[in-house]
Parts: structure tokens; sequence; C-alpha cells
């Protein structure tokens, strides 16, 4: 007798996205110059929000999508942080990892 668990296994196409996809791959770029401020507590330390855009979500199976995912739709939105961040991972039964990323996306005030 076999059981059988969910659906195909979707790593193997889901990895190579971030190579492939241009927003993932500005929005890496943008994290990695420090030019949006991530944070998991609800404010900047020393800056004022301006205003927030709302809760944003990205889930996957590769947790580098996930997250810059995240980031790319804060991006779309025009804002330059993002507060509250949190990540979960989800587990399958066949060893699969399922990672979701969100936070709230928001324009700081400008320094003066």
């Amino acid at each position: 007798m076999a059981l059988i668990f969910g659906s195909p296994r979707k790593q193997a196409t889901d990895r190579d996205e971030v190579g492939t996809d241009h927003r993932l791959t500005l929005a890496k770029d943008i994290y990695m110059a420090g030019k949006m401020k991530i944070v998991t507590t609800e404010t900047v330390p020393g800056r004022d929000i301006q205003s927030a855009f709302g809760l944003i979500v990205c889930r996957s199976y590769v947790f580098d999508n996930a997250f810059y995912g995240l980031m790319a739709q804060a991006v779309d939105v025009n804002a330059d942080a993002i507060v509250g961040y949190r990540e979960t991972v989800a587990f399958h039964p066949e060893g699969d990892k399922y990672y979701s990323c969100y936070g709230t996306a928001v324009r700081l005030k400008k320094l003066k």
C-alpha cells in the first residue's frame, strides 16, 4: 500500500526565478545596496512614516523568491520600507518547504 501526498514537487522550476525574473533581480539589487529598510518593528527607528500602502505578501517554495518577491511588491507601490516584517515556513509531508514573507509597505518622511 502506498500513500500519496499533495502535488508534484515544484522546487526545481522555482529555483531559477531570481535569475530570470527582472523584478526579483531589481529587488535583490536594491536590498544588497541597502536602499530599502526592512524591520520587524512597527516603526523605523529615527524615521516617521508618511503613508502606508498596506499589507504585502509573497509565497514560494524557494526562500529567495518569497523574500525578493515581497521587496518587488514594495517597489511596485513606490514604498521605501517594509515594517512589521515576518516570515513563516510550512513543511509538506514529502519534505518540501513553503515560505511566506509579509509586512506593511510604507513611504517614510524625508529627512530634514
